[in-house]
């Protein structure tokens, strides 16, 4: 396993984390994360796991009030260095990938995207004394995907470094957007 030349911290200690490209360890994760998300917020948000999830598992993973269906995007890294980089608030920007753009485009046009962003971290630091810092967010936010697309057209696209010759099916490229152009629905 790949060990990351960098700490991250709360605002008391440093927080271990789990290799991010580690694909197969995030999928089985996932499901926890989406019982976990509908045990928290789906009584107000009507919200219940996609019922064809039990066959297949790459549906999108939510129903909401028994019509619309949401796949769930959990972000718990602020992407630290988006000030410096592309000139985004790392406070607010989450990522979207852009292997979900074309699958979405292709498959569910209609599908609405929940971001459910609890930074676990606050400060990220090198060896080398740089250090990151944002401050604590946490909440949901949801947005159409065509609303999502049409972001995406102006977002800068961010290729991941650490991925050009992933093979484990790993997104290559992350689109940056502002979660304050989206609509804030819980937390």
């Amino acid at each position: 396993m790949h060990k990351p030349a960098y700490k991250l911290f709360n605002s008391k200690e440093e927080i271990d984390h789990k290799d991010l490209q580690d694909k197969a360890f995030w999928c089985r994760h996932g499901s926890r994360i989406e019982e976990s998300f509908v045990a928290e917020y789906g009584t107000k948000l009507g919200a219940e796991i996609n019922p064809e999830k039990n066959s297949n598992p790459y549906v999108p993973d939510l129903l909401i009030k028994e019509q619309y269906l949401a796949d769930l995007k959990t972000q718990n890294t602020p992407f630290f260095s988006a000030s410096e980089r592309y000139g985004y608030d790392p406070t607010y920007t989450v990522v979207f990938n852009e292997k979900d753009r074309r699958r979405y485009s292709e498959k569910y046009p209609d599908i609405y995207i929940l971001f459910w962003v609890d930074w676990m971290a606050t400060r990220m630091e090198f060896p080398s004394g740089k250090s990151y810092r944002c401050e604590y967010l946490c909440g949901v936010w949801a947005v159409s995907f065509e609303r999502l697309n049409t972001l995406c057209n102006t977002a800068p696209l961010h290729d991941y470094q650490q991925r050009k010759k992933d093979e484990l099916g790993n997104a290559k490229a992350s689109y940056l957007i502002d979660l304050r152009n989206l609509k804030k629905i819980a937390g």
